[in-house]
């Protein structure tokens, strides 16, 4: 990892246990590593992250992404680990731990969540460098919202009535004419530790990466999106260009 400042990057990846959706989510296989190994591969990958730190209250993936070196260094608290626990309260116990370890202040926070399975080094770094050029207070990697967009959304009445949700959709309105709107991807977050330190997490100042949607659209939430994973992997492996969407660091 090569530095060009002085500020210091702390990455946070949280792989809780408990996932009501899917069973040990973070633990998922896309190719021959899970959802956790893959998003710790992508953070080591980076030219600027100086410490990494995987937040889970799982000794199973305690024991697996310590065989990479020492990522896992403590077991996140029951108190803050149910799905109802607000993420800044983990986010604050990893800081405030690494702080304590490092007897140094990191500056900011990268968090990389482990069931958006498709990203890069490189979309960290330049997510970094945006950050550090506008000053911002937090930055989200987004993709452009397709056929979902919110013009076409509905609410039904009582009487079962459709009612526009957020503006009246023009008769004819072609895909191509509507306004370019963009939805997290959940890929890469860059926060500032002064505003989480605030009790917030955005700030003031946030700002959007946008990443390729037919690329980097996946998240997996539900059974259907790793099925979607598995096979989109399986489709860029038969077409050569897994290098595209995967990073499998050398330690």
């Amino acid at each position: 990892m090569s530095k060009t400042n002085n500020k210091k990057l702390l990455c946070i990846i949280p792989a809780r246990a408990g996932s009501e959706a899917i069973k040990n989510k973070n633990e998922l296989l896309i190719g021959d590593y899970s959802l956790v190994e893959r998003a710790l591969f992508v953070a080591n990958g980076s030219k600027y992250i100086d410490k990494i730190i995987v937040s889970t209250n799982s000794d199973d993936i305690i024991d697996k992404v310590n065989t990479y070196g020492n990522f896992a260094p403590f077991k996140r608290p029951d108190e803050i680990s149910s799905s109802l626990s607000p993420s800044i309260d983990f986010m604050n116990h990893a800081i405030d731990w690494a702080e304590n370890n490092d007897n140094c202040i990191y500056d900011y926070i990268v968090l990389l969540e482990p069931p958006c399975p498709f990203r890069l080094p490189i979309h960290i770094d330049e997510c970094y460098e945006r950050a550090l050029q506008n000053n911002i207070t937090s930055l989200v990697s987004v993709i452009e919202v397709g056929d979902n967009h919110p013009i076409r959304m509905t609410k039904l009445n009582s009487n079962n009535e459709l009612i526009s949700f957020h503006q009246e959709e023009p008769d004819g309105l072609r895909r191509q004419d509507q306004d370019k709107v963009y939805i997290r991807n959940t890929a890469v977050y860059i926060f500032t530790r002064s505003t989480i330190k605030k009790g917030n997490i955005w700030g003031d100042r946030k700002f959007g990466y946008v990443m390729d949607e037919k690329l980097y659209g996946i998240n997996i939430d539900e059974p259907i999106d790793y099925l979607l994973a598995k096979t989109f992997y399986d489709w860029c492996k038969d077409n050569d260009i897994l290098d595209q969407i995967e990073y499998i660091h050398q330690f």
